[in-house]
């Protein structure tokens, strides 16, 4: 979950040991379900969002109730209770800095931040934990406070106003969250913000189920596809598990998309908790199945029901798991092996290029929010977060880009990420299907000029089917935003795929690949 504006309250009127569970829906979604765990000096929780892998959330709390420290842990969807965490992250006030400590698989890296003056840590992985800021705000003995936070996941510094209101607390920030108690001063129901997100207190017991069930990737009713379940084996040890969505009423084999996601363990949606949920994936299945191209997209390895280890994994080995995925289309006889095209997000749209230059029988590549120049792009993103977070201590661009690239040096020699010693103008010599390359005009995690800068490398490799686009009043995510500002992303009342972008990637596909 994401970001400040998810903030609830809590009351915790006795010492003993308290058992209590969240439900998060926007309509009839649920976004997420949370078990929790509460003891005077901590709250434990375990969190599942659909599409997402399951949390372990650790907030250690002062007499007071404000948390002073967070620790989250990513399991892969399904795991057993004493398995290994895929990274786990850990951010604790320490006097007037805040100490951050994260590891996944061999890599672990430290670092610290001036804190001066914060006294709770907002952890926006767990609404449970978030909760407490009331809790915190009111226990200084006034029905109207004004909290300094530290916010993480984003790690950046933030005041929340906390206002009572007889049986009603309104918590101020980039939304507005209403939350209503109950006659023992407890919060039973909150609303949050334009994004139409409604959490309700329930007992423990209620979501014991839920807690473990699959997310549901049918189709919806009135859907113009079928929506197939499947599994991929992939390396030794390894079986994909994805949805293969198939147009209806089609005649003969039809064109596919393979889709891949971006940085981080992901769902074969895309899941990420923003608004009412980014599920750009689920969107582009929909939305191509009405121009009659089937997609199949997939659970990372070690996510959702793949199996494997994702903190052990790499830009090859997803390369490796999408190249399985493409042979299993290859055999399906609803499927016409000779147009099938890879479509990937962000880092996912350098692995389709991986793939690309290893299979000189795809119909084609799709890239999303890619980046021409990887190292380029990460400098771009920290000189942003160096600009706009309001705590950053003075740093020239130059001690910035130095210091970015010590550590994308340091990752290259891991081994763990190819994509910062990559050359990617090697790779598109060895590209010659048609390539569309996708980009919003406001993305400043991948700057918008590498869209132009990636378009060029293909042309000067001698593919004359290229085609650049870039969408205006667009994020790196590819939803309306017209500042794009990924420290804030959980500030948009709406997370969906621009129309325009749906429109216009499903007009490529289908001029090229359409049905015949």
């Amino acid at each position: 979950m994401i970001g400040i504006a998810l903030i609830l309250g809590l009351a915790l009127p006795t010492q003993q040991v308290q058992q209590y569970g969240w439900i998060a829906r926007n309509g009839r979604d649920t976004v997420a379900l949370e078990q929790v765990t509460r003891r005077p000096a901590e709250l434990r929780a375990e969190v599942l969002a659909p599409g997402r892998a399951r949390l372990g959330v650790v907030a250690a709390t002062d007499p007071r109730g404000c948390v002073t420290g967070a620790a989250v842990e990513v399991y892969a969807w399904g795991s057993a209770r004493d398995a290994t965490p895929l990274r786990r992250v850990e951010v604790r006030l320490d006097g007037d800095s805040v100490r951050v400590a994260a590891q996944a698989g061999d890599v672990s890296r430290t670092a610290a931040m001036p804190a001066a003056g914060a006294r709770f840590v907002l952890a926006g992985d767990s609404y449970a934990a978030s909760v407490l800021v009331v809790e915190c705000a009111l226990s200084f003995g006034a029905d109207s406070v004004l909290l300094p936070v530290i916010v993480f996941p984003n790690l950046h510094a933030a005041t929340v106003p906390v206002r009572r209101h007889g049986d009603s607390v309104t918590v101020l920030t980039g939304d507005t969250s209403y939350v209503r108690l109950d006659d023992a001063g407890r919060p039973v129901r909150v609303e949050i913000g334009r994004g139409g997100l409604i959490l309700e207190r329930v007992r423990f017991e209620a979501i014991t189920t839920g807690i473990t069930a699959a997310p549901d990737y049918s189709a919806p009713p009135g859907a113009t596809y079928t929506a197939e379940n499947v599994t991929v084996p992939s390396e030794p040890g390894v079986v994909l598990a994805g949805t293969l969505t198939l147009p209806l009423h089609s005649r003969g084999r039809v064109p596919a998309v393979v889709t891949v996601s971006g940085s981080g363990p992901q769902d074969r949606n895309g899941f990420a908790d923003i608004a009412d949920g980014w599920r750009p994936f689920r969107q582009l299945a929909g939305a191509l199945a009405a121009r009659g191209i089937a997609v199949l997209r997939f659970d990372d390895r070690g996510v959702g029901a793949s199996t494997g280890d994702f903190a052990r994994g790499t830009e090859l080995t997803t390369a490796a798991d999408v190249a399985a995925v493409v042979a299993y289309l290859r055999a399906r006889p609803e499927i016409d092996p000779a147009r099938i095209v890879v479509l990937g997000h962000s880092e996912g749209a350098r692995v389709a290029m991986l793939v690309g230059a290893g299979d000189s029988t795809l119909a084609g590549l799709v890239l999303l929010s890619g980046a021409a120049d990887p190292r380029a792009a990460v400098r771009a993103q920290a000189l942003w977060v160096a600009e706009h977070r309001s705590n950053a201590r003075p740093i020239s661009r130059d001690s910035v880009i130095a210091l970015v690239d010590r550590e994308m040096d340091s990752l290259a020699v891991t081994g763990r990420r190819e994509v910062f010693r990559w050359d990617a103008a090697a790779l598109a010599e060895r590209i010659h299907v048609p390539v569309a390359v996708f980009h919003g005009a406001t993305d400043r995690q991948v700057p918008a000029d590498q869209a132009d800068s990636l378009g060029a490398i293909f042309r000067r490799a001698g593919n004359a089917d290229v085609t650049v686009h870039v969408f205006p009043g667009v994020n790196h995510l590819l939803v309306r935003d017209p500042d794009g500002d990924f420290l804030r992303y959980a500030r948009l009342a709406n997370a969906d795929v621009a129309e325009v972008v749906l429109t216009v990637v499903g007009d490529w596909l289908a001029n090229r690949y359409g049905m015949r």
